[in-house]
């Protein structure tokens, strides 16, 4: 069972129904199903993903550091 919200809190957040326009004007450009894919994943397989992503970028920035010194 979840805790009640402090009315001291409650009387601070905006009405469930409120739409905040700059939130909007961003979920437009935001692809929300590669956060539902990614939230499907366990938090091990985000780590997995992450690694991944990490070794790709890392490979990226030594071919680019080789090419420029020339090798």
């Amino acid at each position: 069972m979840s805790d009640p919200i402090d009315p001291t809190v409650q009387d601070k957040l905006a009405p469930a129904d409120y739409c905040d326009p700059v939130i909007e004007a961003y979920k437009k450009d935001v692809d929300r199903s590669l956060l539902r894919e990614n939230l499907k994943l366990t938090v091990e397989e985000r780590f997995r993903k992450f690694e991944s992503v990490a070794r790709f970028a890392r490979e990226l920035r030594d071919a680019g550091e080789r090419s420029r010194s020339g090798r």
